[in-house]
């Protein structure tokens, strides 16, 4: 394409164009292109709004939202079909994620929401609203940052609206009230969608969903919100509740304030993605084959409604076969032939791991594991193990800590509480010491405050028992108050707390 670009796989497809994977010769950098379908009814307005997204997103600089390098037209067509160049994120989106996990825990979720309320604070102080902020347009990368893509029916302050009038932009699942009833949407519109998705990503189902996209639609002007379950924390459920409020009046006064909400409400927590969700390498080599009908990668900065996953890797392993065979019958060698060694990435930082893996054409598959002997974000296994002949798919699995470790109050109640607070700072958490006086047990664990997943560095509780203490006889003198004789550490008392005893 224009003797710079060649296009690679289809990353997904949608109302506008289809996105591809391509490789900018000029530069020798990985990249993703979006190339406007042919005609239609509105293609002129398709084509203006494909250049004012390029000029919008141009003008923005973030580590958050995708950066767009380049717009121009294919000089190879007859129609001059405009495409976008634009920074290749190397990750899964967010509908992917909620697709495979259903529920995503809270302090993964305000992780999302921080991150994300900061590229919109970027882009709303540039005049710039996004207006389609959804989990297929949030990408996770394997150093769990989040990055905004597609800017495509963005609005600015100065800009000229490119539909007719009473016409819905965005997605009906996550669209604003104020959108949904045709009014102009403002940077509390994205925060409403934010909103949403949070609901989504807490609850597995997306809130507003109906029959029908106008069903949906008309569920944000009239229908409340549903309510998140106990197991949500009350600071992050008044948060969701605060962004999807009907009036944009009532919702956050700005990104930046909510970035410094979602941060408050705890520990962050980086998003496990599943293992069944493969990354696929940056620098994977162009191959001409026949074009699949679906997204071909799980890199899709587009439309949820991608294809089963086993059949899209399926698609890609079945033609690379072609080209290989292809090539051995005119006694050709392959590139990438399985001489190559696996290069040894364990102790390193999962970004550095990818990247290093990358380089030396590897495919990253990343696990996430509990251990409490690794920082977050540590590589503390590889497979194959370095100096191992490279694999004939060339995917190489890194396990990476999570910065949290697991822990069963069964495996506490009952031991001595020096070596259950032993066994605690071991894996990492901060232990603090309660007591309940009872005759039972005296000396052992007999409770604990919380228990499953923690984040490194948590505190836990660890109650202990006490032997009951009995308060003293006093002999009567006229007038005198008995003393406090109440055991443990004052919060607990023996004799039900009935320490003291008063000349009668």
């Amino acid at each position: 394409m224009n003797e710079r670009y060649e296009l690679d796989d289809v990353l997904g497809s949608g109302g506008m164009g289809r996105v591809y994977r391509a490789r900018d010769t000029r530069l020798s950098r990985t990249v993703a292109i979006k190339l406007l379908h042919n005609g239609g009814p509105s293609e002129d307005v398709s084509r203006l709004r494909m250049k004012s997204e390029a000029q919008l997103a141009g003008a923005l600089h973030h580590p958050g939202i995708a950066q767009i390098f380049d717009y121009d037209e294919d000089r190879s067509s007859d129609d001059r079909n405009p495409f976008i160049v634009m920074q290749y994120v190397s990750g899964v989106s967010l509908a992917e994620v909620i697709r495979e996990r259903g529920v995503i825990s809270p302090s993964e979720v305000m992780s999302i929401v921080a991150q994300v309320a900061d590229a919109l604070d970027s882009a709303h102080r540039a005049g710039i609203i996004h207006r389609d902020l959804k989990p297929a347009n949030i990408m996770l990368t394997p150093d769990s940052r989040t990055v905004l893509v597609d800017f495509g029916i963005a609005l600015s302050e100065t800009s000229e609206p490119l539909t007719a009038t009473g016409t819905i932009l965005g997605t009906a699942d996550y669209v604003s009230p104020e959108q949904a009833s045709g009014r102009t949407a403002t940077g509390r519109s994205d925060l409403y969608s934010l909103g949403v998705v949070a609901h989504h990503c807490l609850s597995g189902q997306s809130p507003f969903r109906r029959n029908s996209h106008i069903a949906t639609a008309l569920a944000h002007l009239h229908d409340d919100v549903p309510p998140l379950g106990e197991e949500v924390p009350p600071d992050v459920r008044a948060l969701v509740e605060a962004l999807t409020a009907k009036n944009p009046a009532d919702r956050p006064a700005s990104a930046d304030v909510v970035a410094d909400m979602a941060s408050a409400t705890g520990p962050l927590s980086p998003v496990d993605i599943p293992t069944t969700l493969t990354i696929p390498a940056a620098h994977a080599p162009v191959v001409k084959v026949a074009e699949p009908e679906g997204p071909a990668t799980a890199v899709a900065p587009v439309t949820p409604e991608a294809p089963d996953r086993s059949r899209r890797r399926a698609l890609l392993l079945g033609a690379a076969g072609v080209v290989v065979a292809a090539l051995a019958l005119m006694g050709v060698q392959a590139v990438g032939a399985d001489d190559t060694a696996v290069p040894g990435v364990v102790g390193m930082d999962a970004a550095d791991a990818a990247r290093t893996l990358r380089d030396a054409d590897f495919t990253v598959e990343k696990r996430s594991v509990d251990v409490a002997d690794a920082d977050p974000n540590q590589v503390t296994k590889q497979s194959p193990a370095k100096g191992s002949d490279a694999p004939t798919n060339k995917v190489v699995t890194i396990s990476v800590a999570s910065g949290k470790v697991r822990v069963a109050a069964d495996d506490v109640i009952g031991m001595s509480y020096s070596k259950a607070s032993a066994a605690m700072e071991r894996l990492g958490l901060v232990v603090k010491r309660d007591t309940v006086a009872q005759s039972a047990g005296v000396g052992t664990v007999v409770g604990v405050d919380r228990s499953g997943r923690l984040s490194s560095g948590s505190t836990i509780t660890l109650a202990v028992a006490v032997a009951p203490t009995v308060a003293a006889p006093v002999a009567p003198q006229s007038g005198v108050v008995g003393g406090d004789s109440g055991g443990g550490d004052g919060k607990v008392k023996g004799g039900g707390g009935k320490g003291k005893s008063k000349a009668g």
